[in-house]
Parts: C-alpha cells; structure tokens; sequence
C-alpha cells in the first residue's frame, strides 16, 4: 500500500485495526522475551499504539515510527508531559520522558541515528504490506537490527485469494525466507481468529484465520 492510502484512512478514521486496550498476547508473552528494564523497543508503523505506553510503564525506552502525523498527534494528545520537536534526515522528531516518536517514511529511517535496538516489536506492521513490499521492509529491519536484538511479530495467517488485505497473510516459510538466516524462529501463540473476526468474513474470508506470534532471537 503507497502512504497515501495509509494518510487517507487516517483522515476519514478508518482505523479498525487500532486497538483501544493492550495487545493480549504482549503481557502474557513478555516473560519469554526476559528483556532487562531500560532497553530500547523499536516500533514500526506504530500509529497511536497504547502497547508503547505499556513498555514504557514496565520500564523501558520506546522508538515509535509512523509516516502519519494524525496519529502520532494523536497519541501525544494522550501523553501526560509535553514532546520536545527535532528534525533529522527527513524526519519530525518528537521526545519526551522515555519515548520518541519519528515521523515519516520507516523504509527511510537512518539506522545509525537510532541508538542500540534491543527489541522490534511488529505488532500489525509486516501484515500491514503487500508481498511486492515486505522483502524491502524486512530488509529495513535487518538494517536497524544490532548483534543481540531480538524480534517481536504477529502475523495473521488466511488464504490470500479469499480476502484482499490489509492485512495480509503472511507465513512461516516468508518469515524464515526473510529473516531466517540471521534469526531462530521461535512460535510462541497460534490461535484461531476466524469467529472473532467475523468482518473478514464478510470481505470474503471463508476458510481460515490463524493468529500467530513468533519471537525471533539471533543465531548463535
């Protein structure tokens, strides 16, 4: 999907995929991950997620990317201490306690800008793109990646030829096909969405909808 079509949901609030409570699976999971307090989360296509809110009241650090002003408005709106602004490589730049969020174009966003990353935390970001997209993205992240960060995803799994996405099915074998040179695949959730979900039903969807979260750690 071009940002344009990402810029036109965002203005008529076409936002069904946002969530108003905490991802389910993230404080269930989290102990998996043993992630020491204060590393640094990177957030990819990250809207006006709450899940960063979350991290940050566990104790860490969070780098939230998203080409829509809207929404990164949106969720400072909600934050109770003021965003400093900064610019750098294209990029609006909002900072305050623990947190900043970058504004614009993530396949453009400069890796040695960042800091060490310890943790990529792609809730609804890789099904967010087409496949003529997603080697490019996953490409992008293996840039920002340092020796020891790991990889949070969630993936939904359907047959494509039934629904169109957003979002789109992406599988077990793309992910190894992406990142399983530098990455163990560990799956830790798979669950069924079908009933749940029933507005991809009636986009098409007829067969199945899996849920699934995978942690991917660096190979020894």
């Amino acid at each position: 999907m071009e940002l344009s079509y990402w810029h036109s949901r965002w203005q008529k609030d076409k936002t069904g995929w946002h969530m108003d409570i905490i991802y389910p699976q993230l404080p269930r999971l989290w102990p998996t991950l043993s992630l020491p307090k204060g590393s640094r989360i990177l957030v990819p296509l990250c809207g006006k997620s709450i899940d960063m809110k979350w991290f940050i009241d566990q104790g860490y650090y969070v780098i939230g990317v998203d080409a829509i002003e809207k929404a990164l408005s949106e969720f400072m709106d909600t934050w109770s201490e003021a965003f400093s602004l900064d610019s750098s490589h294209g990029f609006q730049i909002y900072r305050s306690n623990n947190i900043e969020l970058w504004q614009g174009d993530f396949l453009k966003l400069p890796p040695t800008k960042l800091g060490h990353i310890d943790l990529i935390y792609d809730k609804a970001a890789i099904i967010a793109l087409p496949k003529s997209k997603r080697d490019t993205y996953a490409q992008k992240i293996l840039q920002l990646c340092n020796i020891d960060t790991q990889i949070f995803i969630q993936t939904f799994e359907y047959e494509q030829d039934e629904m169109s996405g957003p979002p789109f099915s992406v599988s077990e074998e793309e992910l190894e096909l992406h990142y399983s040179n530098h990455f163990d695949l560990d799956l830790l959730h798979k669950q069924s969405k079908f009933d749940e979900l029933a507005e991809f039903q009636r986009r098409g969807l007829s067969s199945y909808l899996k849920e699934k979260v995978y942690l991917l750690t660096p190979c020894m």
